[in-house]
């Protein structure tokens, strides 16, 4: 029977369905447990007490699972979202660098805010966004945000207290006064180099042990029975923040439209940075989910953890790996994953106050260390100015600025490269020779019929380059001047205007412009606007379309002749081509 079951799944077809829920729950609970030293760590990151890291994992991990459809998507806390967060939240942040009782109303509102955009985003076509972003605009941020990150975790490495940075030199300046003041705390420094080491070490030789969850559940362990806190310099959870039994506290999000306006900037990060982190989750190893859906999911999971205590949640890059090498086959892993939270974060509240703040960080310091792609940033420092340039921006901009601005920087430089790649559409010159057509000759003086090819988009900011190619390419005696759009796109109301302003110039001259390959679209668009262009329409058979503008051409030649007139074409050469 087993090795039917085999066949079956090796044939592509449906596994079998205790085989399914089978691997689903042994991949949830692996995740569950993995995942818990980086959702508490992310909470703390966040500006959160522990707790609501769980509270996160659970609802909007759920909520997501099961209104989304990928089966290898795990959502809750990210390290890049966390960031975003304690920022957003700063003015709320107590002396301990953790958000206080005031500050919940104001954490619902963002969570709430942060879904609602997802899901306007998502039916307004911004899946396709993600699409525009350059690798090295992403590889930039991911490098800045895993710096950023491994700052941050200086003062928990070192058993440092009283820390609370608002950014790199923020958090480098305090660090800096502390360790005047107190000094450092060896013992915290020792844990933070075992965990990061023995999570490091695990990573080569024994990929699949969870060395993460192994070294703070014993450090834990240890810091329980040994009494271990600050006052032995191995400050604990609970120094940082009390820890509470059961749910954490909330609040319902506010509507005070001051507090609303001033979170749109931070909540539209939040919400664009987590949709790049689902499209990479999503994406992986070639799946193609539908995209609008699974925004749409995390927008739904993050107005249910609105109402629910957690922090704005996003696709986990980490831990949506994990699922899939667990072996999950169904959407139904990412949720009881989220499930298996729950009773933790109720039953388990002494362990996670006993956790050293030290181990917590040695997981994190691993987890900046894999953002930091150094091979990748070499071969993107290898391929060219335009990548080196938008590499270094993007770095640089994370680390200096708020990170909501450097994201809409990074975004906004990945569209601009977008459009600038494409502003100078390829235009080669033609001229007919027999029933077919070669390139035009540079020293060419007495061509009178030539042809411009033009390939790529036609949109707004290629007026100007696709203008001057034309003047460049024709000769001084053209007489009439064919432009092929049949490889062309992106043509609409500004191609118009360019094609007009073209024959405007040529007309200058005593030539005249025809287009031949026109869609029919651009064709309802010329009669829409009542333009005097002559268009030929395209035609699925090469050359068909163009070759018919200079046989029109030819005739009007041969009438001019025969009525004594100027012939305006040149003499038709050879066959070629």
């Amino acid at each position: 029977m087993k090795d039917r079951e085999a066949k079956v799944v090796a044939q592509g077809e449906p596994a079998p369905r205790f085989q399914v829920r089978r691997a689903d729950f042994t991949a949830a609970i692996t995740v569950a447990l993995v995942g818990l030293p980086q959702c508490l760590a992310y909470a703390m990151m966040s500006g959160m007490p522990p707790a609501y890291g769980l509270a996160t994992a659970a609802i909007p991990g759920f909520v997501a699972a099961i209104a989304g459809k990928s089966p290898h998507v795990v959502t809750g806390p990210t390290n890049t979202t966390g960031l975003l967060i304690m920022a957003a939240l700063a003015p709320y942040l107590g002396d301990n660098g953790l958000i206080e009782t005031r500050g919940l109303e104001a954490l619902a509102t963002l969570t709430l805010m942060a879904g609602v955009i997802r899901i306007l985003a998502a039916y307004a076509g911004g899946a396709a966004l993600v699409d525009f972003i350059p690798e090295s605009v992403l590889t930039g941020f991911t490098a800045g945000a895993g710096i950023l990150i491994a700052i941050m975790q200086l003062d928990e490495a070192l058993g440092l207290s009283g820390v609370r940075g608002g950014g790199l030199i923020a958090e480098l300046t305090q660090v800096n006064t502390r360790l005047h003041a107190t000094g450092v705390a060896w013992p915290a420094i020792l844990l933070t180099v075992v965990t990061a080491v023995g999570i490091l070490a695990m990573k080569k030789w024994r990929p699949r042990l969870t060395m993460a969850l192994v070294t703070v559940a014993a450090a834990t362990v240890i810091a329980m029975v040994a009494g271990l806190d600050a006052s032995l310099g191995l400050p604990v959870v609970s120094d940082r923040a009390a820890v509470p039994t059961g749910w954490p506290p909330g609040a319902l999000p506010s509507l005070d439209l001051g507090l609303i306006q001033g979170f749109i900037g931070p909540a539209g990060a939040i919400a664009l940075l987590g949709t790049m982190e689902l499209a990479v989750s999503a994406r992986k190893d070639g799946a193609r989910p539908d995209m609008r859906r699974e925004i749409v999911a995390q927008g739904f999971a993050n107005i249910a953890g609105a109402f629910a205590s957690a922090f704005p949640a996003s696709a986990s890059l980490t831990r949506s790996a994990l699922l899939k090498l667990g072996g999950a086959e169904s959407r139904l892993a990412a949720a009881v994953a989220a499930l298996v939270v729950i009773p933790i974060m109720i039953w388990g509240g002494i362990f996670v106050a006993a956790m050293p703040q030290a181990s917590l960080a040695g997981v994190l310091f691993v987890t900046a260390l894999s953002m930091v792609d150094i091979k990748r940033m070499r071969r993107m420092w290898a391929a060219s100015p335009v990548t080196r340039f938008l590499l270094v921006v993007t770095l640089f901009a994370t680390l200096v600025l708020p990170l909501e601005w450097a994201i809409f920087a990074g975004v906004g430089l990945g569209i601009a490269h977008h459009l600038a790649s494409g502003r100078n559409p390829r235009v080669q010159p033609l001229e007919p020779r027999g029933d077919g057509f070669v390139p035009l000759a540079a020293d060419a003086v007495d061509t009178e019929v030539a042809v411009l090819e033009v390939s790529g988009d036609c949109h707004f900011a290629a007026a100007g380059s696709f203008l001057e190619s034309a003047e460049k390419a024709l000769p001084p005696k053209v007489r009439h001047v064919v432009v092929d759009l049949s490889h062309a796109r992106a043509m609409r109301f500004a191609a118009l205007v360019t094609m007009e302003r073209l024959a405007e110039q040529l007309a200058t001259k005593g030539a005249t412009l025809h287009l031949s390959g026109v869609d029919p679209e651009f064709c309802q668009l010329l009669e829409d606007t009542g333009s005097g262009l002559s268009a030929e329409a395209y035609d699925p058979e090469p050359l068909a379309s163009l070759r018919a503008v200079i046989a029109r051409i030819e005739v009007a030649d041969e009438v001019a002749r025969d009525s004594g007139e100027r012939p305006t074409t040149a003499k038709v050469a050879g066959h070629e081509r």
